[in-house]
């Protein structure tokens, strides 16, 4: 556990990422994310685009089929109407070519009749307007001289009038042509049509369920309508634009609404030669029916491949994160000093030369771990050699002198009280060689801070008590517990004490101080700070640097591995000791334990 100190520009350039909040300790879900989004966005991007392509398509297609389509009906229409015209003119020829005989013309016209019902009654007449003979036996003959299909037939024209509704409520038209005998026109055929077959054909097409084809003639009156009453009463609820464009000969297929609101896809064309027009409408939720179960089929494709998106990114990012997570892991044991940790090597892609090349690191921070410490073992060797080599002459001096001096009452009292202080010297020094080379090797459990300083302070007090000194101890009350090792953390803490006693002149003071101090921005550590001062002359500038160095010391006497062991004590700890020299004098050391954290359920 490392400790973890925001500083102002990663809270800066943190700021904005709530996304993060989410999973602020987890790799696979921001890998899991980021594929997510590099993927999903253009997914539903180029989906959006294709569905909207293939919708204007499938209009465009509907449109121009509905177009086709009406062209195709007006051509019927016009042939459905021609053909009567030219079955007439062909009777017309043969009737000119037959001798001016009534019978004769009667049978023609008669057989005419029976044979395309739909002539209504078949006439021939002469150049003063009279029927000569009539398709319908038995009837009177009528006078036709002020008709203008006589007329116009008499004056060589071939002709076919409006369309109107006769008594018994059916779609009439009148043809006419001349009869012409070796050029001369010798009379002229007039046939009532009946188009009520025109009626049937138009209510017989069906577009959908809804669609619907209309005739209109060419004042613009509906012919032909599913509702014939409509048709007797003259209505027209088509639109008069439609109308206009139909009847000036134009073809189209839009879409527009009608008088209830109902968006209509709208197809018009005009008879050909007819001056007739043909309108079809349907309404677009039908017409465009096959679009929308097609936009609804691409959704749920689309959805489907997000889903599937979702579920391949989620894989990708286990598979991406595991590794990461494997060397997380690894990168711990080898803080705890455990250099014997190694990752598999299995692996033949990149992984597995990054686990190779972390193998290799861990060997080689073993050797180097080793070879320092048998460069401090031999250092602290020199150290001790050379203090107790000036002890042993010391001492062995007083137990050369101590036959010939036994009963010198002053020598017996320095030998009493000088060779036990250099017994007790040694003992410090190997106890310290002990706790360097062993500083790693304990246990953690909840520490209750305040208590442990409480246990401390009371072994300084008086030590303090007796070189002047002024001790002061202000503790938070509220500070949480960390995770630490109370006897270790003693002997820092101590140490620190000690060193603050030796630098302080009598009438000086030293304090300790307690706080919390809360991580920010959220996910950073929470720790608390202890906080050793003192009023010496403080430590040198130069000297700052080097002042956690093992045997560098400032001292006449000792070896210089305390505060070195101090620090490594904290940072086991996952926190950190620092030194400050304020400008006003003295000196304060900061030493800073992350708390410990609740698990949760």
């Amino acid at each position: 556990m490392e400790l973890v100190e925001p500083s102002k520009d990663v809270v800066m350039k943190f700021s904005f990422k709530e996304l993060k909040n989410i999973f602020p300790h987890r790799i696979w879900p921001q890998t899991f994310f980021i594929l997510s989004v590099l993927v999903i966005t253009p997914l539903i991007f180029l989906g959006s685009i294709l569905v909207h392509t293939s919708q204007n398509a499938i209009k465009t297609s509907v449109l121009q089929d509905h177009r086709e389509l009406v062209i195709h009906i007006a051509e019927e229409i016009k042939q459905y109407v021609e053909n009567p015209e030219q079955t007439l003119s062909v009777t017309a020829s043969l009737l000119g070519t037959l001798p001016v005989d009534p019978w004769r013309q009667e049978t023609c016209v008669v057989e005419l009749a029976l044979r395309y019902p739909i002539f209504q009654r078949i006439a021939s007449v002469d150049l003063n307007g009279r029927e000569i003979v009539s398709s319908e036996l038995g009837s009177a003959l009528m006078d036709r001289s002020k008709e203008t299909a006589f007329l116009k037939a008499k004056s060589a024209e071939s002709y076919r009038s409006r369309v109107r509704i006769s008594k018994n409520h059916l779609p009439m038209l009148t043809l006419s042509t001349p009869i012409r005998k070796l050029g001369r026109i010798t009379g002229v055929l007039m046939a009532d049509v009946n188009l009520r077959n025109l009626w049937d054909m138009m209510d017989n097409i069906k577009i959908g369920k809804t669609g619907r084809a209309y005739l209109i003639d060419e004042q613009g009156r509906l012919l032909s309508h599913p509702d014939k009453k409509i048709i007797l009463q003259n209505e027209n609820p088509l639109n008069p634009n439609i109308i206009r464009d139909v009847l000036a000969g134009n073809i189209g297929s839009k879409e527009e609404f009608d008088r209830q609101g109902e968006r209509l896809l709208v197809s018009y064309a005009p008879v050909d030669k007819m001056n007739w027009g043909v309108v079809m409408v349907h309404p677009v939720k039908e017409a465009y029916t096959f679009s929308k179960i097609m936009a609804l089929q691409s959704w749920i494709l689309i959805l489907c491949s997000v889903l599937g998106t979702i579920f391949i990114s989620l894989i990708l990012s286990f598979l991406m994160s595991r590794p990461i997570n494997m060397l997380i892991k690894a990168t711990q044991h080898v803080t705890k000093g455990d250099f014997d940790h190694s990752l598999p090597t299995h692996h033949k892609d990149d992984v597995g030369r990054l686990f190779n090349s972390f193998n290799t690191m861990t060997q080689k921070l073993k050797t180097a771990q080793q070879l320092e410490r048998l460069s401090t073992i031999g250092k602290a060797a020199t150290a001790i050699a050379h203090e107790l080599k000036n002890s042993l002459v010391l001492i062995n001096t007083y137990i050369c002198l101590l036959p010939e001096r036994h009963n010198d009452k002053k020598f017996i009292e320095e030998f009493s009280q000088i060779v036990p202080q250099e017994l007790d010297s040694w003992k410090n020094m190997l106890q310290t060689m002990v706790d360097y080379s062993k500083f790693y090797q304990f246990q953690t459990e909840k520490v209750d801070i305040n208590s442990l300083i409480k246990d401390v302070v009371f072994l300084a007090h008086q030590r303090a008590k007796q070189n002047g000194i002024d001790f002061v101890v202000d503790t938070n009350k509220d500070l949480p517990n960390i995770h630490g090792n109370t006897d270790k953390l003693k002997q820092v803490f101590l140490n620190l004490i000690n060193n603050a006693l030796e630098a302080t002149p009598p009438g000086g003071m030293v304090s300790m101080r307690t706080n919390f101090i809360e991580g920010k921005p959220p996910g950073t550590f929470s720790y608390v700070e202890i906080q050793v001062n003192d009023t010496g002359e403080g430590v040198p500038i130069n000297r700052l640097e080097k002042i956690f160095e093992p045997f560098y010391t400032t001292k006449n006497a000792g070896l210089g591995l305390g505060l070195s062991v101090s620090k490594e004590i904290v940072e086991h700890h996952g926190g950190r000791i620092e030194i400050f020299c304020p400008e006003k004098g003295g000196t304060s050391f900061s030493v800073k334990i992350p708390v410990a954290k609740e698990k949760t359920v």
